[in-house]
């Protein structure tokens, strides 16, 4: 295993840490991780929920929430339709719980047993029946063209809350929210479905308020350099829509010829400090114009009495925007934050609403493993918060049962202990029973459901382990035929809720795409994972015309095709495998973030590690390379086999257990327990019998006597 750290200037270490007031070891990480961005690093520093961007950034998002309030005014009977995953799950319950909450009348649906992915007429056949009027895909739809065509037939509207790929057309819905469309107005694409459903919740409590599609006009003038510079934003849904700036000599500019009195003309005009805005805009139009000015001071004192003394300029050195701006922000950008801030602190329940669903947010969040940047890192770590106290009856049973309850929770533990049980239930054809076991209050009921998708996880995995050794033979014969660059394996006993799952593992395994597909009687359904660069949906759409239906990401998708068309789809695969570019295989290697002087080897860590948490997609685990360690102990361990080591590392101050995973067979060969070793690690948390003890798990060793792999 090759051990890469990059380097660093320790001048930009200094500036960094100086510059937001962190630690040089934080500043280091950042840097070396490329993490320059002043707008990225907010992310990862600050935890306030007013960050993520704003919903009605969506440019389908006003649509979408008109269409939803005029449902409830008509007293219209909504469906929402989901998928059968985690993500799907999680969406179905958070924007069911929405709309009820807004007093809708709501049912809810998503495929069962060997249902097709997304949508079906069948479906739109029987909500129709029972006077449906409204329905809602979420984590799906945005593939469903035909099915939505025809719901708009029968009279009925569709909005679409989707993150998958668009295709080039799109289905006739009344508003689609998806950030991959090329003109969604969103400036981030990695929202799961579940974090797409908690924007239209945090978009529908801010339509009930008095802000609601109301437009302002925010005003500042200050001095420059004999003239006046006049600087105004509008903005709608606290998102701005228009800003004008304007350099103004008094006396000797033809006001006409400036875009001021159109920009300003019939607005509802907000500023600071009323007094002095007026006598400048006096010297701008003139002592005899009447200037309506709106004058926000004195309730934004109120709420925030500290500012009472304090200017526009004053206040913009401790701006969150000056901080994190890569300019210097003016005077307008100060009292455009001020403004949101006092909307917020007005409207205390549209923060209080929004957090209430970040536990579903970060479930569906790991579980679909978007990237954990940008906005999904501030979601995701308050969701996990949310999560470990969370107050849906079924989902705090399921952590019981998962063994996470009365701990802090990770994201780790969500992808590899809460996630899968959810998922289980879709792969395994009752998805059903996880929505209401999400939605259920009833005590009774619960136990039952936690109990039912337990076993369904335990039937997974022992139909995922059957279904592993049955094709593992008919894999390789596909990797050598398909000239080591794809791997697919078809089977008619595969369970077709575990193609994903094994389609992923055969792609680890041989390092390249590879697609499951399981055989059904009436049709063929498969899942295909990416490897080395594989654009999976770019290969999908070469098939579009044998599919009935396909979609996904760019790592991962489904299809389904007629039993008839399979052989046409192989001769296809075929004569395509040999056009596939794959990235260039390369020598395991593992990244350092820091090598730590034993000093640095305390508890103290755990806090850094909280500021680069939670992991993920894009945002590794921290590594660190400590040097010399000193073993104190040495033991194999393992239930069955003794396959682990044990370490107990003294660094001086402070004794470390460490685990090494299947690292028995190192001993004696490269290293022994007399040795001194360099460690590569990451930080972990043990938990036994009720009690958090800090542990090290080792990624690599080798004896401090000899050079680093390169």
């Amino acid at each position: 295993m090759k051990w890469v750290k990059e380097p660093i200037d320790a001048g930009n270490v200094r500036a960094m840490a100086e510059r937001y007031g962190i630690e040089k070891l934080a500043a280091s990480i950042l840097l070396r991780r490329g993490i320059t961005d002043p707008s990225e690093i907010q992310f990862y520093l600050e935890d306030d929920l007013k960050i993520p961007h704003n919903p009605f950034l969506f440019d389908g998002m006003g649509d979408a929430v008109e269409r939803i309030m005029t449902a409830k005014a008509e007293g219209e009977h909504v469906l929402v339709f989901g998928d059968r995953d985690v993500d799907g799950i999680t969406s179905i319950t958070l924007l069911v719980e929405t709309l009820s909450e807004l007093g809708l009348s709501v049912d809810w649906k998503l495929p069962i047993g060997d249902d097709p992915y997304g949508v079906t007429r069948s479906s739109i056949d029987e909500f129709a029946a029972s006077d449906g009027t409204l329905l809602i895909t979420v984590d799906c739809g945005i593939s469903s063209i035909e099915e939505i065509t025809y719901a708009a037939e029968l009279g009925i509207d569709t909005i679409i809350i989707d993150h998958h790929n668009p295709q080039e057309q799109l289905p006739p819905a009344v508003a689609i929210i998806n950030p991959k469309l090329p003109d969604s107005g969103y400036p981030f694409a990695g929202l799961c479905g579940c974090a797409l459903s908690s924007k239209v919740r945090w978009a529908l409590t801010f339509a009930q308020t008095d802000f609601y599609n109301q437009p302002v006009c925010l005003l500042n003038v200050r001095p420059g350099n004999e003239t006046l510079i006049l600087e105004a934003v509008k903005l709608e849904n606290l998102v701005e829509v228009d800003r004008l700036i304007e350099n103004v000599v008094p006396g000797m500019v033809d006001l006409d010829r400036t875009r001021i009195v159109p920009f300003l003309q019939g607005q509802q005009i907000l500023v600071y400090d009323a007094p002095s805005q007026e006598a400048m805009l006096r010297r701008i139009f003139g002592p005899n114009v009447e200037i309506g000015l709106l004058d926000i001071a004195p309730e934004v004192w109120k709420l925030f009495p500290a500012l009472k003394e304090r200017s526009l300029i004053k206040m913009r050195p401790d701006t969150r925007l000056a901080r994190y701006a890569d300019r210097v922000p003016e005077e307008i950008d100060v009292l455009v934050g001020l403004f949101s801030t006092f909307v917020y602190r007005r409207i205390p329940n549209l923060i209080e609403h929004f957090e209430l669903s970040l536990d579903l947010v970060a479930l569906g969040t790991v579980a679909d493993m978007m990237p954990m940047r940008n906005e999904n890192r501030v979601l995701v770590r308050s969701g996990l918060r949310v999560l470990a106290a969370t107050g849906r009856p079924g989902l705090r049973e399921l952590l019981v049962r998962a063994g996470l309850a009365g701990r802090e929770i990770s994201a780790k533990d969500v992808g590899w202990n809460l996630a899968p049980i959810i998922n289980a239930s879709g792969r395994m054809g009752e998805p059903d029973k996880a929505v209401r076991l999400l939605l259920s209050k009833d005590a009774g009921e619960i136990g039952q459901l936690v109990s039912a998708v337990i076993a369904l996880n335990e039937t997974r995995r022992k139909t995922g382990d059957e279904a592993w050794d049955r094709i593992l033979p008919q894999a390789y014969k596909s990797f050598e035929s398909y000239e080591s660059r794809f791997v697919m394996v078809s089977d008619d006993s595969v369970h077709r809720g575990i193609t994903g799952i094994i389609a992923g593992r055969l792609a680890r395994m041989f390092n390249v795409p590879a697609a499951v597909v399981a055989r059904l009687p009436e049709k063929s359904v498969g899942s295909i994972r990416s490897a080395r660069g594989f654009p999976v949906t770019d290969f999908l759409a070469r098939f579009g015309d044998i599919f009935v239906d396909w979609g996904g990401h760019d790592s991962a998708g489904g299809f389904h095709m007629e039993v008839d068309r399979w052989d046409q789809f192989n001769e296809r695969l075929t004569d395509l495998v040999g056009l596939f570019e794959l990235e260039a295989e390369s020598e395991e290697q593992v990244t350092v973030d820091a090598e730590l002087p034993h000093e640095f080897l305390t508890t103290k860590l755990f806090d850094l590690q909280k500021l680069f948490s939670p992991s993920g997609q894009e945002s590794a685990e921290l590594t660190f390379l400590a040097r010399e360690m000193v073993i104190a102990q040495m033991d194999l361990v393992g239930r069955d086999n003794q396959k682990h080591v044990k370490f107990l590392f003294d660094t001086g101050s402070m004794k470390w257990p460490a685990l090494f995973w299947n690292a028995a067979d190192r001993v004696g060969k490269d290293f022994t327990a007399t040795d001194r070793l360099d460690v590569v690690f990451h930080l972990s948390k043990n938990y036994y019998q009720g009690r958090e003890s800090p542990q090290l798990l080792v990624i690599d060793v080798h004896r401090a006597d000899k050079p680093d792999p390169h």
